[in-house]
């Protein structure tokens, strides 16, 4: 786990350690979206397998799965240096993927560990957002991303509301925690994405966890890049946001907490 914790030199040169990360306290609600295959397929460049949602228990065997991850991170470090935002939100928007078969020349072939192909990241933390960009990863500095947990922090009922205003596909969430539960082990999750500098590989190490249930409303602004990707997916439609006219989408949840918060690593492959 020290390889993790701050800059190191790497073994490879193909491989490049970036940037590492961490915080004091992870909370997150991730929404699990079931989309066409066909809808998909073109967003993956080659060497990337779409991870059918049948085979997960979200949806058919025609439709794939797509993740967005609500992440609130308190007092976040880069490279060990605190930003001069204590809370950092981060909003993932990705594909759910096999593991890559440069995960073990990455380190990141860890069983149980979830792989996701990167779509665009959403975050208010501008160094975040800066050492990102340094790996090629999608990812859009958002200043004014309302995120509001109406939750109680240690049973995990409540409502996370999260507003991302983007410029190109803005859209908001609405999700009801149902609670969550201890649970043994660690959470990975790895996030890739293929660029012009090479393969961005972005690890997160959460230990301890907690896990439980949330439901979802997903709202898109008509005929923006989201509402495209997701029409027709989740669990169905429902009544339109009463304020924007964003159209809606009804999906389930996971409901996270990290109580000892996460530890991050970014690295490029070349």
């Amino acid at each position: 786990m020290m390889s993790l914790l701050g800059q190191c030199s790497w073994a490879r040169a193909d491989v490049e350690l970036v940037h590492t990360y961490g915080n004091s306290l992870g909370q997150e609600v991730v929404n699990i979206i079931a989309v066409s295959a066909s809808r998909l397929l073109p967003l993956l460049p080659a060497g990337y397998n779409l991870i059918p949602a049948a085979s997960v228990g979200f949806g058919g065997p025609d439709q794939g799965i797509v993740v967005i991850a609500n992440f609130r991170g308190i007092d976040p470090t880069v490279d060990q240096r605190k930003p001069l935002n204590q809370n950092q939100v981060a909003v993932d928007v990705a594909i759910l993927v096999s593991q890559p078969e440069e995960a073990a020349q990455a380190e990141v072939d860890i069983p149980g560990a979830f792989h996701v192909y990167t779509l665009a990241i959403y975050t208010n933390d501008a160094r975040y957002a800066a050492s990102l960009y340094r790996a090629d990863i999608p990812v859009e500095f958002v200043n004014k991303i309302d995120y509001q947990r109406n939750m109680n922090d240690v049973t995990g009922v409540g409502d996370l509301i999260v507003n991302i205003p983007s410029k190109d596909s803005p859209f908001h969430t609405l999700s009801s925690g149902l609670g969550y539960a201890p649970v043994p082990g660690a959470f990975n999750a790895v996030f890739w994405h293929d660029g012009e500098k090479g393969k961005a590989v972005l690890h997160f190490l959460d230990q301890p966890f907690q896990q439980g249930t949330a439901i979802s409303h997903i709202y898109t602004q008509p005929a923006s890049r989201w509402d495209n990707l997701f029409e027709g997916g989740g669990l169905g439609t429902c009544d339109p946001h009463p304020e924007t006219e964003y159209r809606c989408v009804i999906v389930p949840a996971l409901n996270l907490r990290y109580d000892e918060g996460t530890v991050g690593k970014l690295q490029l492959i070349r």
